[in-house]
């Protein structure tokens, strides 16, 4: 449910917004920052396919050293996916882009679905004195620490949610015109797709929509270092 992640001060961490299926357009965006893939570290904040067309690529980076994933709601209707047929027929939906999990194999899929399970739904990482979390559409409770501690014990309730789910699928702070989420400095998210890097308080919405920029040109791929 949760990672915890310590780099060392001299080294290079970055974040991604959600990826969504764009291997290669990330692979070049690392490359026009001088991503170092023998000593950086790229956290994603969930998402990492779908809509995009190099899913298994995507899947592929989970492999990786330089890399790290929460559990974002994309993964989750690939694991949900896998024995729901309601949920397979949400995902299979244009606008979800989930089809491609659908066209594997049955091995295929549980493979896929089985590294979803290993994400995490938190990530915090200690670098350079701070300490950042990683979360990928909302933070339910104000207080990093409670919610660590909700998110272990899975049954408590949000508005009607579980809390991770709303921790995969709630927008409430994105809304907000400013927050401030205890113990923690700063909270990195994706899931809602905006034109530009949103701060909220202490939290940063990455997902400027990269899946979408051959619709319209206002949309990227975000990458901040931290």
């Amino acid at each position: 449910m949760i990672e915890f992640l310590k780099a060392k001060d001299e080294s290079s961490v970055f974040v991604v917004g959600d990826i969504h299926g764009e291997y290669s357009y990330l692979i070049e965006e690392l490359n026009k920052i001088n991503f170092n893939f023998e000593n950086d570290l790229l956290i994603a904040v969930g998402d990492i396919v779908d809509r995009g067309n190099e899913n298994i690529k995507c899947v592929q980076l989970l492999d990786k050293k330089w890399f790290k994933s929460v559990m974002g709601n994309h993964e989750d209707f690939c694991i949900q996916g896998l024995t729901n047929s309601h949920v397979e027929f949400y995902h299979k939906m244009k606008n979800n882009g989930g089809s491609w999990f659908y066209d594997l194999s049955d091995v295929e899929r549980n493979c896929v679905a089985e590294k979803f399970k290993q994400l995490p739904v938190l990530i915090e990482l200690e670098y350079q004195n701070k300490k950042f979390g990683f979360v990928h559409a909302d933070v339910p409770v104000e207080d990093w620490e409670l919610l660590k501690e909700m998110v272990l014990n899975k049954d408590h309730m949000n508005n009607g949610r579980s809390i991770i789910e709303a921790c995969l699928w709630s927008r409430r702070i994105v809304e907000m015109e400013t927050v401030e989420i205890a113990q923690v400095d700063n909270v990195f998210l994706g899931h809602t797709v905006l034109p530009e890097i949103k701060q909220v308080g202490n939290c940063t919405f990455l997902d400027t929509g990269g899946v979408f920029r051959d619709c319209d040109q206002q949309y990227k791929l975000s990458i901040i270092k931290l």
